[in-house]
């Protein structure tokens, strides 16, 4: 047993790195392959939940169905919303502007660059007597 263990190993080795790296990626590798293998068993209690799930679709279509084919008949809906200000049928049917709207004048006036400073005004001379 321990003979076929060592010839494993040996089978396993990469030139280069240690012996027990290549057993290392064979475990890996068994783990993997059950993985695949056990994903199946995962999935079989998905199937019964997705066909209670269609018939619960199904139910409220038809219920829906029913709901609107009952003669009775639809209030009218009222236009609850206004157009903004400034907003016209005209504008919308002329089609988009040719050139851009004119911004309005600022609100308030700055005063010339010239005679705003960015720093403070110091003075640093000693007060006359």
């Amino acid at each position: 047993m321990a003979e076929a263990l060592q010839a494993l190993i040996a089978a396993l080795t990469f030139p280069g790195v240690p012996g027990w790296t290549g057993l290392i990626l064979a475990l890996l590798l068994g783990l993997l392959v059950l993985a695949f293998l056990g994903m199946p068993f995962a999935v079989y209690g998905v199937k019964s939940r997705l066909e209670a799930l269609e018939l619960q679709v199904l139910e409220l279509r038809a219920e829906l169905r029913r709901a609107g084919s009952s003669g009775a008949t639809r209030p009218q809906i009222e236009q609850d919303w206004e157009e903004p200000a400034g907003f016209s049928r005209r504008e919308v049917e002329a089609g988009p502007r040719l050139s851009a709207p004119v911004p309005p004048p600022p609100a308030y006036s700055a005063p010339p660059l010239r005679d705003r400073r960015a720093e403070p005004k110091l003075d640093w001379r000693p007060p006359r007597a």
